[in-house]
């Protein structure tokens, strides 16, 4: 009896292993984090030297938008780059293949949120350049939502937050609140998320 039930225990582990994308690195959370908080540092500085005082007009001072548009792709790029490294060194630890029917899944259900998201910021450069924090934060949660159904479920719990932020910071309508915002959600979350998934799954 012991036996069968270990047996369905064992087939129940191989069914959730095979429907979940579990290479993911609680390290590459960590890094983006990092990134995300040396990214939002440097655009504050910069944005500080053009507009000592509280009022900024960033649809007049196209340089600047230049910069902060860079500074957030940069960011974007080391992201992506160190999350595809780690993934794929935690595939290759725990002897899976990363490219998947569950990772192809994964992919496409972040791909709609995230660039539609992408489009209607660079939408926001022109029109309202200082909502970019709240929609960069609201359509990133509702990615990682949707990504939660493919892999962790801790994940979920970050979306909802990474929600109400960009939320937080579209009713507030600051700019210095907005980036203190954006470099909670994608930093500051990222680096705590990425310590406890590591701690919890790979150490």
């Amino acid at each position: 009896m012991n036996q069968h039930l270990q047996d369905i225990s064992d087939i129940r582990s191989m069914m959730e292993r095979s429907s979940r994308f579990i290479s993911f690195s609680g390290l590459s959370g960590v890094f983006a984090g990092s990134f995300a908080l040396v990214g939002a540092y440097l655009a504050y500085q910069r944005i500080l030297a053009d507009y000592p005082s509280n009022y900024i007009n960033l649809q007049d001072n196209t340089p600047l938008l230049k910069y902060i548009l860079i500074d957030g792709i940069v960011v974007l790029l080391l992201s992506l780059s160190f999350a595809s490294y780690f993934s794929l060194r935690s595939a290759k630890r725990r002897g899976l293949s990363i490219w998947t029917s569950t990772s192809k899944r994964l992919l496409s259900s972040i791909a709609v949120p995230l660039v539609s998201g992408g489009l209607f910021s660079l939408i926001l450069l022109k029109h309202a350049p200082h909502l970019i924090d709240a929609t960069t934060l609201i359509f990133y949660g509702l990615a990682i939502v949707n990504a939660s159904k493919y892999t962790y479920d801790e994940l979920r719990f970050l979306g909802y937050i990474e929600i109400v932020l960009g939320l937080l910071c579209a009713f507030l309508d600051q700019w210095k609140l907005g980036l203190l915002f954006w470099a909670i959600g994608f930093g500051a979350l990222h680096i705590i998320y990425g310590i406890v998934m590591y701690r919890k799954y790979e150490s």
